[in-house]
């Protein structure tokens, strides 16, 4: 039975497709979910880095900037989670986006996993593995992929 849903969103252009996926899951089945975004930091810290040897920046501003976009993302489905009668709790968390899920999934007891098939492209897909994928492959729960 299906009572915890977490649903992973990034900046791609499935968001709404998964948000309202989801949120539809989770009325229909009497669901709570649980939206995350999580933002790499792998893919901030070299750069932070590099400029703060130059230039003086640090990581906390760039990190703060990013998080504040996420709540807004997450707020976005948040809202729509409110407008079909479901809660819908946020998280934001500054990992490995593949991990940050996975790890989440397992230490909250959620019961299924929504994820969006488009995030990377190209050599970076290529060379890394997608989110979802990776997703898809270790976590011991469920996941619906979402095109």
């Amino acid at each position: 039975m299906v009572k915890k849903i977490l649903m992973a969103i990034d900046r791609s252009g499935y968001k709404e497709r998964i948000t309202t996926f989801t949120i539809s899951l989770a009325k229909a089945l009497g669901a709570e979910v649980t939206a995350v975004h999580v933002i790499d930091r792998s893919s901030f810290e070299p750069a932070a880095d590099a400029y703060g040897n130059y230039m003086g920046v640090q990581i906390g501003p760039l990190e703060e900037a990013l998080r504040k976009q996420a709540e807004e993302l997450l707020s976005e489905a948040e809202q729509f989670g409110k407008k079909e009668g479901v809660k819908v709790d946020k998280e934001v968390i500054v990992a490995s986006p593949s991990a940050a899920i996975i790890d989440y999934a397992k230490m909250n007891n959620i019961d299924l996993i929504t994820v969006g098939t488009m995030g990377m492209t190209g050599l970076k897909q290529f060379l890394l593995g997608s989110v979802a994928n990776n997703v898809i492959t270790h976590a011991h729960c469920p996941v619906l992929a979402v095109r």
